[in-house]
């Protein structure tokens, strides 16, 4: 008799369900209809969001994974906004995290001696899954027909909670790639809007998301890392126009030093001319009565000018 009755209060829930006016599906990003999840290349930006751990829910077991080809640095946020430290994750490395829902956590780029050391790789904050009514496409609904799991386990436990947040009761259902298994079947009528579920489970399951009325799939989600990748942390550009600035201003002093060559040429055959023409002048002066007593003297006293002359006008060549 108390099955009847469940099995009974379920069916009028669903009615009502059913008669009820419908909640608008949204456009929800892709990988939230199970496709895969698009790369970000842009660097995060730092939030004000600061760790305030909720002791009532069950601790969450958080894995990261470093696809970038340099290392990362984990860092918890506590709650005055300061960084701690968890260590290092080399390319290709992956370690889980002990968290609680409402932790804040952070990964920055460790590549010393380049513009992108300390970037900011993620910021995430451990939270329920919101479960949304999405637009998604709709795969057949294949029933796994099994009987409800009660356990035991014989996977590492890695507990989630699912908040609904589609505005409408719905079922869940763990997926195996094949069929649909039903793991929401203690909440009578489907899980009813805003209500939290939290599901023992292990990291790589997939779980669908289906109005309890009409099996509609809401959304579908998978247990999975968080995935460090190489982002593009603005430095390339700020180096583009680095280099655009200095090749400005290299043009800008080779047009000077151009400009400086012209005007020094002009002044050292001015000079020159002066010179020769002032070595002229002195050798036309001389008595020639006396060239033969003198002339030494006076030629040793040109000697200096004509060495000027000579050198200005090797300058002038080389301008």
């Amino acid at each position: 008799r108390p099955q009847a009755m469940a099995q009974l209060t379920r069916v009028l829930l669903l009615l009502t369900a059913a008669t009820a006016p419908v909640a608008a599906a949204a456009t929800c990003p892709a990988y939230m209809c199970g496709a895969q999840e698009s790369q970000s290349v842009v660097c995060p930006t730092a939030t004000s969001a600061r760790s305030d751990p909720v002791l009532a829910l069950e601790p969450h077991n958080l894995y990261i994974r470093n696809a970038a080809s340099h290392s990362a640095e984990i860092f918890y946020v506590q709650k005055d906004g300061s960084e701690v430290s968890h260590g290092l994750l080399t390319p290709g490395g992956r370690r889980s995290f002990a968290a609680l829902h409402g932790d804040v956590w952070r990964a920055r780029a460790v590549s010393p001696g380049k513009v992108g050391n300390g970037a900011l790789m993620l910021e995430h904050q451990v939270s329920a899954v919101e479960v949304r009514n999405c637009e998604c496409p709709q795969p057949e609904f294949n029933d796994c027909a099994k009987p409800p799991f009660k356990g035991p386990r014989w996977t590492k436990s890695d507990p989630i909670v699912f908040h609904n947040r589609a505005g409408l009761p719905m079922d869940m259902f763990f997926w195996n790639g094949t069929c649909e298994e039903l793991i929401s079947w203690n909440d009578v009528g489907g899980l009813q809007p805003l209500q939290h579920k939290a599901v023992e489970s292990t990291q790589g399951h997939t779980f669908r998301f289906r109005d309890a009325a009409t099996r509609r799939l809401l959304m579908q989600h998978t247990l999975s890392d968080l995935v460090l990748r190489g982002c593009d942390d603005g430095s390339a550009e700020k180096n583009a126009e680095s280099v655009e600035s200095l090749r400005k201003t290299v043009s800008e002093l080779e047009d000077e030093g151009e400009s400086l060559r012209e005007t020094l040429a002009l002044e050292l055959a001015s000079l020159v001319s002066a010179l020769h023409d002032l070595a002229s002048n002195k050798s036309a002066a001389l008595p020639s009565a006396d060239w033969h007593v003198g002339a030494g003297a006076d030629m040793d006293s040109l000697a200096p000018l004509r060495a000027a002359a000579g050198t200005f006008g090797q300058l002038s060549r080389l301008l």
